[in-house]
């Protein structure tokens, strides 16, 4: 779902990347940029640099990937991409705010290889949870919170961890 940190996690996997290798050539990008690039490489009748861009990275890492449904070209132009980075041993990592199985508007191609990897269910976090990020965040910004308010947020904000430091703010 939104606000439970998809993005940072996947913002900390490029940063560990390069950490370990920094050799390693990582493109981070959203679905919608993703599929802008692909547009304009249609438009300007420069495909052959868009593949080039994309098909020679060791990882890929691209946000939301549910945005490619319903559009056909850029999920043909991604099932390539995919297959040669795959074909090469390359990494890929992407997000989604649903499991393959329920991503319906995407190709089935494209949703079995999704289906075939590893996949991580990122769920809300627990009480306990919700309250150690609240006393972390009252520390970096030095504000001191009884135990009672901090307790009280943790209780009644549970959704997603985005509510949860709105309602620190």
């Amino acid at each position: 779902g939104v606000g439970l940190g998809k993005t940072h996690l996947m913002h900390a996997i490029g940063n560990q990347i390069k950490i370990n290798d920094s050799k390693m050539k990582i493109l981070y990008i959203s679905s919608e940029k993703f599929t802008n690039e692909i547009i304009n490489s249609i438009q300007n009748k420069n495909t052959d640099a868009f593949r080039k861009k994309y098909r020679n990275i060791d990882c890929l890492i691209i946000d939301d990937i549910q945005f490619l449904k319903n559009k056909e070209m850029t999920q043909e132009e991604f099932f390539h991409t995919f297959n040669k980075l795959y074909q090469d041993h390359k990494q890929m990592v992407f997000t989604s705010d649903r499991p393959p199985q329920n991503l319906k508007k995407l190709e089935n191609r494209l949703r079995s290889r999704f289906q075939a990897s590893a996949v991580a269910r990122i769920t809300p976090p627990d009480l306990e949870m919700r309250t150690a990020i609240l006393r972390r965040r009252s520390q970096s910004e030095h504000v001191e919170f009884q135990n009672d308010a901090i307790n009280f947020i943790a209780a009644n904000v549970s959704e997603n961890i985005r509510e949860l430091e709105g309602a620190f703010v």
